[in-house]
């Protein structure tokens, strides 16, 4: 299996942002081949770009929120960040970037400086994989190469002192090689590592220089730090990119940034794009995340608080039973079984400075945790009797999912990550410790049970997947393997082979089977929490901690090794519905998922909308008096007399009005019940659904008739005689601070003056890009600009972007008028498989998770009995209107369309989606009618936007190539203002 990577469309949004940044910037080419084109990064044209992408002035990139912009320019050096949540594609983004800045402006030389060796693993794994080789291959037409070099710790060896080939390699890359990119990586400690980096080589490159500072200077590199949050301003690390490295810019990206020496606003520095956790979830960019805990822990474990410590001599630390109050003072290496017999092993390893970037000084356990003053670590975490509960519990998760997954077509690997206390449990004497012993025996009896319970399945897949479970079960060993930083210093064989397959192959760990043919049964994994960074899998559907967190770590990162989207067994990343991490955790951490809402919702961008200012809004959305919504909202405890939202009850306001959740977590998205949430399929309603829902499904083939040479050549001059010149313009921007009419202090923005910022780039380049869009034939399109150009000369600067922009909005206008009655939709025989609501045997699925239907739930709502689903669910007002209107005897079933499980292509390229299906029959019983509804958010067609009306249009003509002798299908969208009921009657009539 190969991982088929795809920049999606953040991930664009983020690359445009990024890329203009340096757009209309004069770059000096006059420096060594060696080192990249140099700028002034005080150029008043980047301060100017920067201030477009930050005001929301560049199509497809939002503004950044005024307290989060402002930057600097530390020494000369331009820094850019971009905020992106864990799991949403920065490395891919910040590795097509060099690609990017290298086909725009000719840099080519990038330091990649991460935090610490799994990270720096981790970049190396995805950089030189064959997937991203491929990928990049692929998008850039093979013409660009990008060379990987990685600064590892230099083995000491006699003789002459050679310089360390990953620098020298990476500086030698010349301008010369056409398309060739030198990135170097590194980690924080090699940067300041003065042995290699300070030391006086008996070798020397560019000419004079002998020492890797010095060189690397000479390049004038762009340096990308991963993970902002571990190099602050004032780390040593962050200095030595400044000083020594003296980079022409500094480009960060990251979940989390510093915050400044006050400890108030964060730092950053030229925010240009912001894809904060709130955005990564509601927008379905990662999965959802759904938190359990045994709830029989209570009171029956000891919990002890780090309440002192003394860095000097002796050093010490004091703990208070939170129990009983009473005090434990414990010295270097003395064990906290002394408070309880469950702390058998963990002992003090330091006091004082620990290797955790935020916990200055705290105490280190033997097990890697580290606490500062303050942390509360419980007992039974580390018992075997509540380890072994805890694998039970786990076993039941991973094996309820894992069926889920593979019944899917194509099939889906699941992964389970666990996180122990120490290694020495797992690994033994002879990779066979007790807690892995302990596992494959619980494993064992499961895969017993499993077996048994799927025997009698006569489908295909289950049968499939009963042999699965059997080879799992002949070599149990080979299910599980760990990964720990001791392991790096083995000779061992199979730990070898265990921990290349979890750190440095994704691609094995994601395939079903081995290279050799053989399944490959490997789908748990243990480490220790060193494994919490640098190394993600997109397939970990639970991760299960076996100790505690302490405080080294936000609970957004906690979770982050599993929150990327899945890939199928084609290596396909899903992005279409709702999935799930499962957080399984120990008892002392209950409030998880409060504590994870609080902090996504603390990420928010700072100006979104209050109560007060949402209220006329809404109050118009229900078609309700704004006095009267706000009586209700103060009868019902959920806002206070002055509107303010009272603490506590925003799950209730939003569940209630969902019109007030703007910008903050959606509901469903963190879960703190021991389940998933997940809704029901009625057997007997989807019955009378069935014919309708397999014929939607079934698969299409878009038709458009083929343009004669003449159309083609009237379109392009068409286009050519309508004019597509356009010149790039900038503007200069200044902002002021100036005082209100209400006294407060306000920002108002002006435009000082406009400027050419004309861009042109090669006649054949253009050409190219104009086909790749179009796919109008290159010579048609040379033979129109010929033509174009002998009527009236082009202008100087006709070939550039904005001009291209235009040629291509101005064809795609053109195309969805000339093909609105040139296209038609043919169905593909073959077999259906399986669907958002049937396995592939065509069998309903026993429930599917909530939020590929709806958002909300209405728990005190009577469920319709001709409704689909058990359970009242919806995503906005109107829809819940239509659920609970759509009783009428008229209707037969009905049920909300799973989301983005049906696509109808459209023929000027996208897809649309509709939203409710119905079964219908007339009142006496002559015969019925199948009706699909996409729900527009407007009042009435004539509101629709561009091509808006088209996209209606074109899904009218696939549903009606659906209808036959004995099978109609008619397709509507509803408006805010219609009502659902007389839509249906009207059908009827």
């Amino acid at each position: 299996m190969q991982i088929r990577l795809q920049t999606l469309e953040h991930q664009q949004r983020a690359l445009r942002a990024l890329t203009h940044v340096f757009d209309g910037v004069d770059l000096d080419h006059s420096s060594l081949l060696e080192a990249n084109p140099t700028f002034d990064a005080a150029d008043p044209q980047i301060a100017h770009n920067i201030a477009e992408l930050q005001s929301g002035a560049v199509d497809g990139v939002s503004a950044i929120p005024r307290l989060w912009r402002g930057g600097r320019v530390d020494n000369g050096v331009l820094g850019v960040d971009a905020k992106m949540e864990t799991g949403t594609g920065k490395t891919l983004v910040y590795t097509q970037l060099m690609h990017e800045l290298n086909l725009l402006y000719g840099f080519t030389k990038f330091i990649l400086l991460v935090p610490s060796t799994p990270i720096k693993e981790g970049t190396k794994a995805f950089v030189g994989s064959d997937y991203a080789g491929k990928y990049f291959a692929d998008a850039y037409g093979g013409r660009l190469n990008l060379k990987l070099d990685v600064l590892d710790p230099q083995k000491r060896s006699k003789g002459r002192k050679m310089f360390p080939s990953a620098i020298s390699n990476f500086v030698h890359g010349s301008r010369l090689s056409k398309g060739r990119i030198s990135a170097l990586l590194m980690t924080d400690g090699m940067l300041l590592s003065k042995a290699t980096m300070a030391a006086n080589y008996d070798q020397t490159v560019l000419g004079s220089s002998s020492v890797p500072y010095e060189a690397l200077r000479e390049t004038r590199p762009i340096v990308i730090i991963d993970e902002p949050h571990r190099f602050r301003r004032e780390n040593k690390a962050y200095q030595a990119v400044i000083d020594e490295l003296q980079p022409l810019a500094v480009f960060r990206f990251g979940a989390t940034f510093p915050k400044q020496d006050n400890g108030g606003k964060t730092d950053y520095n030229n925010l240009v794009f912001s894809l904060g956790a709130v955005e990564a979830f509601n927008e379905q960019l990662v999965k959802g995340v759904a938190i359990q805990y045994p709830q029989d822990a209570g009171g029956q474990t000891t919990r002890l608080r780090l309440t002192n410590l003394s860095a000097s001599k002796p050093k010490q630390a004091t703990f208070q039973n939170i129990d009983t109050g009473k005090s434990l003072t414990l010295d270097l290496e003395e064990s906290l079984a002394e408070a309880d017999g469950d702390f058998a092993g963990i002992k003090i390893d330091s006091i004082g400075k620990t290797d955790n970037p935020s916990i200055k000084s705290g105490v280190t356990l033997s097990n890697g945790q580290v606490l500062a003053r303050g942390d509360t670590i419980a007992a039974r975490v580390y018992s075997d009797t509540y380890q072994g509960l805890m694998m039970s519990r786990a076993l039941e998760n991973h094996f309820e999912t894992e069926w889920e997954n593979f019944r899917r077509v194509p099939r889906v690997k699941t992964l389970t990550l666990f996180f122990i206390d120490s290694v020495d449990s797992y690994r033994g004497e002879s990779n066979d410790g007790h807690l892995r012993a302990r596992f494959e025996e619980l494993l064992t009896a499961k895969l017993k049970n499993e077996i048994v319970a799927r025997q009698h399945d006569s489908s295909q897949a289950a049968m499939d997947y009963v042999a699965y479970l059997e080879a799992s079960l002949e070599d149990v060993k080979a299910t599980n393997g760990g990964y720990f930083s001791a392991d790096n210093s083995s000779s061992d064989e199979d730990i070898k082979s265990e921990v290349d397959q979890i750190l440095r192959d994704k691609q094995t760990l994601l395939s079903f089977a081995r290279p050799d043919g053989s399944m490959n049964t490997m789908r748990f994994v243990f480490s220790k929490w060193t494994l919490r960074e640098g190394w993600d899998n997109p397939n970990v559907f639970q991760i299960v901690k076996l100790r505690s967190s302490g405080s080294d770590i936000s609970k957004l990162q906690e979770v982050g090794r599993g929150l990327r989207l899945p890939v199928d067994a084609r290596g396909t990343r899903l992005a279409s519905e709702q999935f799930y991490l499962t957080y399984l955790i120990d008892y002392s951490e209950k409030s998880f998922a409060d504590s994870l809402v609080t902090e996504i919702n603390a990420d928010a961008k700072s100006d979104i909308a209050t109560v007060k200012e949402l209220l006329p809004k809404v109050a118009a959305e229900l078609g309700i008096d704004e006095t009267q919504l706000f009586i209700d909202l103060l009868t019902k405890g959920l806002v206070d007399s002055d509107k303010n939202l009272v603490p506590g009850r925003e799950g209730d306001l939003y569940e209630t009005y969902p019109g007030f959740n703007k910008g903050v977590l959606l509901p469903g998205k963190v879960i703190k019940d021991s389940r998933k949430t997940r809704v029901g399929i009625r057997p007997a309603r989807y019955a009378e659904l069935k014919d309708l829902w397999e014929s939607v499904n079934a698969k299409y083939f878009l038709e458009l008739d083929d343009l004669s040479v003449e159309e083609i050549d009237g379109c392009i001059d068409s286009i050519l005689e309508a004019g597509v010149y356009r010149e790039q313009e900038g503007r200069f921007t200044q902002e002021m601070v100036v005082i209100g009419e209400d006294s407060a202090l306000e920002t108002r923005t002006e435009t000082k003056a406009v400027f050419d910022a004309t861009e042109t780039m090669h006649y054949g380049e253009w050409l190219k890009l104009a086909y790749t869009q179009t796919y109008l034939p290159i010579d048609r399109i040379h033979a129109g600009l010929v033509k174009s150009n002998a009527k009236r000369a082009l202008p100087a600067k006709f070939f550039n972007k904005a001009t291209l922009g235009e040629f291509v909005a101005q064809f795609t206008e053109w195309m969805q008028k000339k093909f609105i009655n040139r296209f038609s939709y043919t169905r593909i025989d073959g077999q259906l498989g399986a669907t958002a609501l049937t396995d592939a045997e065509g069998k309903p699925l026993e429930s599917i998770v909530q939020g590929n239907v709806g958002i909300y739930r209405d728990a005190g709502a009577a469920v319709p009995e001709k409704f689909l689903y058990d359970a009242f669910v919806y995503d906005a007002p109107g829809e819940r209107a239509t659920i609970r209107d759509s009783i009428i005897d008229e209707v037969v079933v009905y049920g909300k369309i799973p989301r983005r499980s049906i696509k109808v292509p459209l023929y000027f390229g996208g897809t649309t989606s509709p939203d409710f299906m119905y079964v219908l029959n007339t009142d006496d019983g002559r015969y019925s009618v199948n009706f699909i509804i996409e729900s527009k958010d407007v009042d009435r067609e004539s509101d629709l936007r561009g091509s808006e009306g088209l996209r209606m249009d074109a899904a009218k003509k696939f549903f009606a190539a659906m209808s036959g002798e004995n099978f109609n299908v008619t397709f509507k969208p509803k408006y805010n203002r219609d009502d659902i009921v007389s839509m249906i009657k009207q059908l009827l009539v």
